[in-house]
């Protein structure tokens, strides 16, 4: 072994890096944690809690984390350094977690406090970014690859530990057992916020022990000059109508961007409510059945990843066919998942005691929809999670990537910047947009206009096919 090569797996070199991956996996296990179960114990503890609301909390979230990672990067460019917006994020995290303990505290409109805990939790978690550009600094171009790749799958880890987190405590369905008389209770639902209180801690200390901001640091604070400024952004978008670039291609990736995200976006926000009103599911049973579907979705997608890494698929197959397979898997799964009269049963009546059921108070549609067995919808929706969704996210970034191809670093950054903001449109208005269009007309009509839009954005992919080509 080389005296490089032995450098390159050194305990110094690798410190840095690994401090962030292990960061990365505790800032995202929080989110997996709760996600299953908040719109059951929202549901729980307010009974004025609609499907709508819920939407519109979760859009909160993600407002929350776009804004709020914004705001940080530009502070972490202004301090140069990220070790205090990384200890502001989790002290706002840490915050929101007690916030969510206490959320029993408060007599009425609980949901309301729930959507505050909600933003805050996005808020918080808009430090992650951060993570990714230092480990970029911090890396070279020897291991910065392999620092990615344990970034990722520690981000893939957290979204199969966090349901599994809240899994082991089916046992405990709600109320579960006093901690404090009578309002703090450990239950299904409450556990994996204990949970996340302990790895914010875990994280604050890691932040304020381990983790070293890059030398850059201190030549700048002795007077470097940024690059980073308004003017030098407005500079930016002024030569980007100089540029000689395939306008009509960048918007169209731009569009299928967008696209992309509406089935996560969408489905994310509804599933939920889906389940209590049309599967007539309890909480805990909402928990499992997602929970379960998560960690596969997880392990499909671990699997996809090692085998497209070591059968080379990024070099057998061309990122714009790529695209199309993963978009008639969209496509496919709302065909399949639609509730045809033969595969399919009227919806279970509302139950006053349990609140289980479709409540016609709520939902006009409870008497004029079918309900598709529940295994079709759940193995399609896995399929499309772990194969469909990770593939249109590689082709499309790697095919805009060679679109704007290398240009100034600050044009590159504004093209990266609308590319990301594209999908972050689509986290805010998805879930606002689908349980809007599940409260007024059904699950069914959501389902036939989300595929009627991915039909679409294909018939304009493969009209744009032979223009795309060179940049397979």
């Amino acid at each position: 072994m080389t005296a490089s090569e032995t450098k390159k797996f050194t305990w110094a070199e690798w410190k840095r890096p690994l401090v962030a991956v292990v960061l990365t996996f505790l800032c995202n296990v929080e989110s997996s944690m709760l996600a299953m179960g908040e719109w059951p114990y929202m549901s729980e503890i307010d009974p004025d809690a609609t499907a709508i609301f819920y939407g519109y909390a979760t859009a909160a979230n993600k407002a929350g984390h776009v804004v709020f990672a914004f705001i940080f990067a530009i502070w972490a460019h202004k301090i140069s350094g990220i070790k205090i917006p990384m200890l502001v994020g989790r002290a706002i995290t840490l915050v929101s977690c007690v916030m969510y303990i206490f959320v029993e505290f408060i007599p009425t409109n609980r949901r309301w406090w729930m959507l505050v805990c909600y933003l805050l939790f996005g808020v918080g978690f808009g430090t992650s970014p951060l993570l990714r550009s230092y480990i970029a600094r911090v890396t070279t171009e020897e291991n910065r690859a392999s620092a990615y790749a344990l970034q990722n799958g520690a981000v893939v880890l957290s979204v199969m530990v966090g349901p599994m987190a809240q899994i082991a405590f089916a046992g405990l369905p709600y109320p579960g057992v006093d901690i404090i008389p009578p309002n703090i209770k450990l239950n299904i639902y409450s556990a994996p916020i204990w949970f996340a209180v302990i790895t914010n801690i875990i994280a604050i200390l890691i932040t304020a022990c381990l983790l070293k901001d890059t030398e850059e640091v201190e030549e700048l604070k002795n007077g470097e000059a940024s690059k980073f400024s308004m003017v030098a952004i407005k500079e930016g978008f002024a030569r980007l109508k100089t540029l000689n670039l395939p306008w009509i291609l960048v918007a169209l990736v731009v569009l299928q961007k967008m696209v992309s995200t509406l089935f996560n976006s969408t489905m994310g926000s509804v599933v939920g409510p889906m389940m209590t009103a049309m599967y007539a599911l309890d909480g805990t049973q909402i928990v499992l059945v997602l929970g379960i579907a998560q960690v596969v979705v997880g392990l499909l997608a671990v699997a996809f990843s090692v085998t497209f890494f070591l059968c080379k698929l990024g070099n057998r197959i061309p990122c714009q066919v790529l695209f199309l397979f993963s978009n008639l898997i969209v496509i496919a799964t709302y065909l399949i998942s639609y509730p045809f009269p033969f595969m399919s049963n009227p919806l279970k009546p509302y139950n006053e005691t349990t609140h289980l059921g479709c409540d016609p108070n709520e939902y006009s549609w409870c008497d004029s929809q079918l309900v598709v067995n529940i295994w079709p919808f759940l193995i399609t929706m896995v399929i499309s999670s772990s194969l469909a969704i990770p593939s249109a996210y590689l082709s499309l970034d790697t095919i805009y990537s060679k679109i704007i191809g290398d240009i100034d670093q600050t044009i590159q950054n504004i093209m990266q910047a609308i590319f990301v903001v594209s999908e972050d449109i689509m986290l805010i208005v998805g879930p606002i947009y689908g349980t809007e269009v599940f409260t007024a007309i059904g699950i069914n009509f959501l389902q036939i206009i989300n595929g009627c839009i991915y039909i679409l954005g294909t018939v304009l992919w493969i009209g744009a096919w032979r223009w795309l080509r060179p940049y397979n």
